[in-house]
């Protein structure tokens, strides 16, 4: 009886654990913004878009991890390339993450 407990707890721990995981988008405030580090890992000047590895982004709801962001004017994304390091803030207003501001790291 104790071996199908312990089974039965640990299947239900294993099932819920993904849903504790996922990142909620959208727990940011209206008008929210945050500053953070970044790595470029891919750039679309062309579209305005980048795919980024990016720091905690408290204000906006999320911890770090790699997702694409548009750029609020595309013309930020000149001069910058696939692996560049940068500072940028971005505020969410929708569902898209807006770039406001982007400098270059040395």
């Amino acid at each position: 009886m104790k071996a199908t407990t312990l089974f039965t707890a640990l299947v239900l721990a294993c099932g819920t654990a993904p849903a504790l995981a996922q990142h909620q988008h959208g727990t940011a405030s209206a008008g929210a913004t945050a500053t953070t580090d970044g790595e470029i890992r891919k750039i679309d000047p062309a579209k305005g878009t980048a795919l980024i590895k990016h720091g905690d982004m408290k204000a906006l709801g999320m911890g770090p991890m790699t997702m694409s962001f548009k750029f609020k004017d595309p013309k930020m994304a000149a001069g910058l390339k696939d692996g560049d390091k940068i500072r940028f803030t971005a505020t969410m207003p929708g569902d898209d993450l807006i770039v406001t501001e982007v400098k270059k790291m040395p």
